[in-house]
């Protein structure tokens, strides 16, 4: 059993892993809103995937204060358990949270009713599927030999359902991972865009599909036979962060097209003029035809990594872009 000194090594590595998880992630979401408050507009997939950071942030302290802790004495094995839950509880929330913020991105781009309803399906069940997660995190083993520290040990479920209620909020997490990687080649495939493009987008809003891999592995360790001592429990809070905080990479770094774009119209210009010219100047856009370009901030709903269309394409096709009409 993890006891004392003994654990000092294996908790620090641990504390230090999550902490790098925390902030890289922080650093990456940083980019994202920088852009999205300079070059668009914040939107409420911003808000909840900040929201989802800040509930890592949190988890990220009640999990260093659980090391700091030890498992010294029965008072402290008490601690541990109590913030050790807390802890798993908030990152499974922001994990969940992050994933619907992607699907939020996603609704700014679907016109198709069916698309909507099933980012909306997915916004609600991911939501839902935390109920039977929150009962295996707080709810103790008949079998366990420490449920008496464990703060709702009056009462215990069978080995088999804990497991399996674990099991499926993570595997439904999975499922929703492959759901929302594969749905941006079916938007994506409809924007006014250069093939190269579509392609680099769609591979770049795919990305969250890596966390597949995190899913597949603590799904493994879900089922793993043997003492959950101490030592595994801090374990396992590393697959606890690094979920939550790839998700939350993944989805700033389709932001950085935007960061490349500019950059490549400032050295070039657009058509020989500026890369984004607020006097209304014309510019020839990648179909070849003239227009001065409507810019972001005009652009309700859209997303800011695309690119700026003609102002022609935006009064023939106003609802596409967010608007009832443009005049």
């Amino acid at each position: 059993m993890a006891s004392g000194r003994g654990d000092h090594g294996q908790f620090a590595q641990t504390n230090v892993a999550i902490w790098v998880l925390v902030g890289s992630s922080a650093a990456f979401l940083a980019v994202r809103l920088w852009c999205r408050r300079h070059l668009a507009q914040l939107w409420w997939d911003d808000y909840v995937l900040t929201t989802a950071w800040a509930l890592l942030l949190i988890a990220g302290a009640l999990i260093s204060r659980t090391m700091a802790v030890g498992s010294a004495t029965d008072d402290a094995k008490r601690t541990f358990f109590l913030l050790q839950n807390t802890s798993t509880e908030m990152t499974m929330v922001a994990t969940s949270w992050a994933k619907i913020a992607f699907a939020i991105t996603l609704t700014r781009l679907v016109r198709n009713r069916a698309q909507a309803a099933f980012l909306w399906f997915i916004i609600i069940s991911a939501n839902l599927i935390l109920i039977p997660g929150t009962l295996s995190v707080w709810i103790p083993a008949c079998v366990d030999p420490r449920a008496k520290f464990r703060p709702e040990h009056h009462m215990c479920y069978d080995l088999k359902t804990l497991q399996y209620l674990g099991g499926t909020t993570i595997v439904y997490g999975g499922v929703v991972d492959v759901l929302l990687a594969l749905f941006p080649w079916l938007v994506v495939r409809e924007l006014q865009l250069q093939k190269r493009e579509k392609v680099g987008l769609a591979i770049a809003m795919s990305l969250g599909a890596l966390t597949g891999v995190i899913t597949i592995l603590r799904a493994f360790f879900q089922f793993v036979q043997g003492d959950n001592d101490f030592e595994f429990l801090v374990f396992m809070s590393i697959f606890n962060f690094l979920e939550p905080a790839a998700t939350i990479i993944a989805q700033a770094i389709p932001i950085f097209r935007v960061l490349l774009v500019g950059a490549k119209r400032s050295l070039t210009g657009r058509g020989g003029g500026t890369s984004r010219s607020r006097s209304g100047t014309g510019g020839l856009g990648s179909r070849g035809r003239r227009g001065s370009l409507v810019e972001l901030e005009q652009l309700k709903g859209r997303p800011d990594w695309l690119d700026n269309p003609l102002r022609d394409d935006v009064e023939r096709q106003p609802q596409r872009y967010g608007f009832r009409s443009y005049a």
